[in-house]
């Protein structure tokens, strides 16, 4: 019974961790194409036409750049939106937060198990020890006397 236990204590705590970390997975990827998304040049329509635009990077702009100017403005605006890229970031703490708590506390539950393991192979040891001790006093004793 306390075999079935441990083993099922375990399998549920490889699991937890697993499911941790494919969460925390998904928000990293979430992250990281929002990065590119702000970081990287674009081009408000289809590369065929050539009345496609090229578009700085979101975040690295420069002011006085004419695909930012106001006749270009909505063209590049429209392409990367700030709410759509604040929702994808709102929905990826989550995962990341409740991915991490996942996996601390199946990382912790083996940590403990396998201590815990070590723990009571130790304490048989000594308790073997003792007690083969005691029987070598008793044996000599015995001897002693006879």
């Amino acid at each position: 019974m306390n075999e079935y236990f441990e083993q099922d204590f375990a399998a549920s705590a490889q699991k937890r961790r697993n499911w941790g970390g494919a969460l925390f997975f998904v928000a990293g990827i979430i992250w990281i194409v929002l990065a590119w998304q702000l970081m990287a040049p674009f081009s408000d329509g289809d590369d065929e036409y050539s009345s496609s635009r090229k578009c700085q990077s979101v975040l690295f702009y420069e002011g006085d750049a004419p695909t930012w100017a106001e006749s270009t403005w909505d063209d590049c605006r429209a392409q990367r939106r700030w709410p759509e890229l604040l929702g994808w970031l709102g929905l990826s703490v989550p995962l990341s937060v409740v991915g991490a708590v996942l996996y601390t506390s199946g990382s912790t539950s083996l940590r403990m198990r396998e201590y815990m393991a070590e723990h009571r192979i130790a304490a048989e040891k000594s308790a073997a020890a003792k007690a083969a001790a005691e029987k070598a006093a008793v044996e000599k004793a015995a001897a002693e006397k006879g």
